[in-house]
């Protein structure tokens, strides 16, 4: 499993990845009927979403939805046309893409956004950005897909992102020492079997012997 493609929020102006959601989803293509297949290892979910926030009011923006033989509307919007491609599977690797679709929702529940990432912290390459890795952290209340609180967490976070941060730190180090006594280990037997191996070099001719 490779790293998962995330939706975004956009909140006064900026983008944030949407890190967590209680419930979850916020949205799924199955609200309205539409089903989806996993776009590639990077979705398996088979949808991403971009949201936004306008006037209070929770939108699902623009997505991109696995659907590769059908056309379904979303809030009445056509998907994009494909790019042209020779390869139509490479045309729709990312499956259709919806553009201003601004499909309002009515969810219920809290969102945790990141900004700022630092980093994978320990997830090797699984999975998707969590909430830790990010320094700015905000937490949504949704009722009824209107925002009722917004909250900056970020300082929750903080304790925890600095212990992994030091964690994948002491792993590199220690990691590079592994490398490093290796390279010196290998180093030493070329030298070694250098001298072992070598041959007796020839004597040079003096001109007065020609």
């Amino acid at each position: 499993m490779t790293t998962q493609f995330s939706s975004n929020l956009t909140l006064d102006d900026v983008s944030y990845r949407v890190t967590d959601a209680e419930p979850y989803p916020i949205f799924h293509p199955d609200m309205l009927g539409i089903k989806v297949s996993p776009m590639g290892t990077f979705c398996w979910a088979g949808y991403i979403v971009s949201y936004e926030c306008k006037d209070g009011q929770l939108f699902a923006r623009s997505m991109n939805l696995g659907v590769f033989k059908d056309e379904p509307l979303v809030n009445g919007v056509k998907p994009d046309p494909l790019p042209e491609c020779d390869d139509l599977t490479i045309a729709s690797m990312f499956g259709r893409c919806y553009t201003d679709v601004w499909l309002p929702l009515e969810y219920t529940g809290e969102v945790l956004l990141g900004n700022d990432w630092v980093g994978n912290l320990g997830r090797v390459h699984y999975g998707s950005p969590r909430t830790v890795e990010y320094n700015e952290i905000k937490k949504v209340v949704f009722s009824k897909g209107k925002i009722q609180q917004i909250t900056d967490v970020s300082d929750q976070y903080v304790e925890k992102r600095q212990a992994l941060i030091e964690a994948e730190e002491e792993k590199r180090e220690k990691k590079w020492n592994i490398e490093e006594s290796k390279r010196r280990r290998m180093h030493l037997k070329r030298k070694i079997l250098g001298f072992l191996t070598r041959k007796k070099q020839p004597m040079a001719t003096h001109r007065n012997d020609l």
